[in-house]
């Protein structure tokens, strides 16, 4: 278990919003539209998105599960779960996946005018459940070493042997999400773009979001000595 961080690339789009209104109601919709781009993202509620921007319901459906697929296939790596996407394991992965990003923990704040351009800022609580389940999974991966040095496993098919290993690492986080914690908030600030009488924010933004609303890896001392 050498893993460190959950590195995965983030596919959304991030549409313009039309710029009718004016004044303090324009600020407004600032704000609104980086919450609806959170919800539709993490939480599928893609109403406001859909009425806001014009999507398609079915491109902003597939917009979120493909979100919760790329949050399941991240764990699947970060762990070393050699499961395939028909195997039920991964099923479970993904309706995880959907439980840790419905339990985002976040506020947009006011826009904010900054030379020329609005910001508008999100204070995120990273959802720590990498570091909450830590001390569970090194003593699950001794066990299940123990029981493959003790020869329990000899008579396995590989992909029967992968799949229990990857049992014991789901059923961990399946019962940490009923009691999640967070990290110590981290404010991301996202820039407004503004192009004739539409607005929006850019992909490295929402990038910049998406990579505190899951805590990363912190090691132990001992850890973060060796990895200098």
């Amino acid at each position: 278990m050498k893993a460190k961080r959950i590195v995965s690339i983030l596919l959304l789009a991030v549409m313009c919003l039309s710029m009718a209104a004016c004044g303090k109601e324009k600020t407004k919709k600032y704000q609104k539209y980086v919450n609806d781009l959170i919800t539709a993202n993490y939480i599928g509620a893609t109403d406001d998105y859909i009425e806001a921007t014009g999507a398609n319901k079915s491109d902003a459906e597939a917009m979120y599960e493909n979100n919760i697929t790329r949050l399941a296939e991240a764990l699947k790596s970060y762990y070393g779960l050699n499961i395939l996407e028909d195997d039920e394991l991964f099923e479970d992965l993904k309706k995880l996946a959907g439980t840790i990003y419905s339990s985002i923990k976040y506020s947009t704040k006011s826009p904010e005018k900054k030379g020329g351009s609005y910001t508008v800022d999100v204070e995120i609580y990273p959802i720590d459940i990498l570091n909450q389940t830590d001390g569970d999974v090194k003593a699950y991966v001794e066990d299940f070493n123990k029981r493959v040095s003790a020869g329990e496993f000899n008579s396995y098919e590989r992909e029967a042997y992968e799949h229990e290993f990857a049992e014991g690492i789901v059923e961990i986080l399946q019962n940490a999400v009923k009691n999640l914690q967070y990290a110590e908030p981290v404010t991301v600030t996202t820039t407004i773009y503004v192009e004739g009488d539409t607005f929006y924010i850019s992909n490295e933004d929402f990038i910049k979001i998406d990579d505190v609303m899951i805590a990363q890896y912190r090691g132990t001392e001992t850890e973060q000595t060796d990895d200098k």
